[in-house]
């Protein structure tokens, strides 16, 4: 095959998806009517792209972009893609959007139209929420910044909705360094609510530097967690072992506990524990956004996730920095230094693939 007529993707071993890797070529699809070519610009790689691959068999991460070859499997990230060629109906060429996509160079899309964009409609995706499905359209350029934030936004927007829908006095994260808790912080701290962060010892200066905490603890410390009445747990490192500890330091205080990711490799062996207190909701963001839809119209809901998008612009100029790196073959190196959380937690990693 010509240079011209493939494109490169990253692939992970299923069986072993965190340390084991490869470039693929594969041929480059030819549009058709009711389809899109991208070229992929450039995505962002973070702890949540682990996250995907640790549970890809079990939460269907594996399931958009499908492979040729059994026992591989291309991780979902969320970046930027560019109209190449096909159904003039759908997009112009030129046309920049925003949305999940695989680590490749091009990505072919089937979709319908939308107001905002397209949304993908193959059969390995029509099953899935449409947040993963929509592709938004954006205006050129993107920052940076405003592209490792964009899709946080959203979950920034429902959690902190969801959370305060409990009208809490205190709510406390872990993982506080995770793109997720830092994000949710940030809407928390404007609605007024006091916010304490537990993450790794290595990582309470990053925390505390994030300013979006009112105070940051390390695990070791979470008997110094204060029971005040009416607190919201949200796990966002995965780990049962720290629920449990929160559960039994705040007793009656802890009226709510949700779990929203799994960012510590240490998530499945301790997954048998079962934490004392308030039972954990499970949060999914793809589920509340379809049910706040329904319950406020799709106008409010954008007005919601659009608020959201331009507190954490501002709060992202002055706290986040851009590591830019160019190349597939990059992001090996990246992935194995988020995994070993050797990536500054307020550094983003953006991956632009040729």
């Amino acid at each position: 095959m010509s240079a011209q007529s493939v494109f490169q993707a990253i692939e992970f071993l299923r069986d072993d998806p965190l340390h084991t890797m490869r470039i693929v070529p594969d041929p480059l699809p030819e549009p058709a009517r009711g389809s899109v070519l991208l070229k992929i610009e450039r995505f962002v790689l973070t702890s949540n792209n682990i996250t995907y691959a640790r549970h890809g068999d079990r939460l269907g991460y594996w399931a958009p972009f499908p492979t040729r070859e059994h026992g591989w499997g291309r991780v979902p990230a969320w970046g930027t893609a560019r109209v190449v060629g096909g159904d003039p109906d759908l997009a112009a060429p030129g046309e920049l959007f925003f949305g999940y996509i695989p680590m490749a160079t091009h990505l072919l899309v089937e979709a319908e139209p939308l107001p905002t964009g397209l949304r993908a409609t193959s059969p390995e995706r029509s099953e899935m929420y449409p947040l993963y499905r929509d592709m938004t359209r954006m205006n050129d350029p993107v920052d940076d910044v405003v592209l490792a934030t964009t899709g946080g936004a959203r979950t920034a927007a429902h959690l902190s909705d969801e959370i305060q829908a409990s009208a809490p006095a205190h709510v406390v994260f872990s993982s506080a360094t995770s793109r997720t808790a830092l994000t949710t912080a940030v809407v928390l701290r404007e609605a007024g609510l006091r916010v304490v962060g537990l993450t790794a010892a290595d990582h309470t200066k990053a925390a505390a530097r994030a300013e979006v905490f009112d105070e940051v603890l390390s695990y070791d410390e979470v008997g110094d967690l204060v029971g005040i009445p009416g607190t919201v747990y949200v796990d966002v490192a995965g780990r049962p072992e720290i629920t449990a500890a929160v559960a039994r330091t705040l007793g009656s205080a802890l009226v709510r506990s949700l779990r929203v990711g799994a960012t510590h490799p240490s998530s499945e062996p301790s997954a048998q524990i079962s934490p004392p207190g308030p039972p954990v909701e499970q949060f999914n963001v793809g589920l509340r956004r379809i049910d706040v839809a329904a319950r406020i119209g799709e106008e409010k809901m954008a007005a919601l996730e659009q608020a959201a998008e331009q507190s954490l612009a501002v709060w992202a100029a002055e706290h986040l920095a851009v590591e830019t790196v160019t190349g597939l073959e990059q992001v090996r190196h990246v992935w194995h230094r988020v995994l070993r959380g050797e990536v500054d937690p307020l550094t983003i990693s953006v991956i632009v693939p040729s």
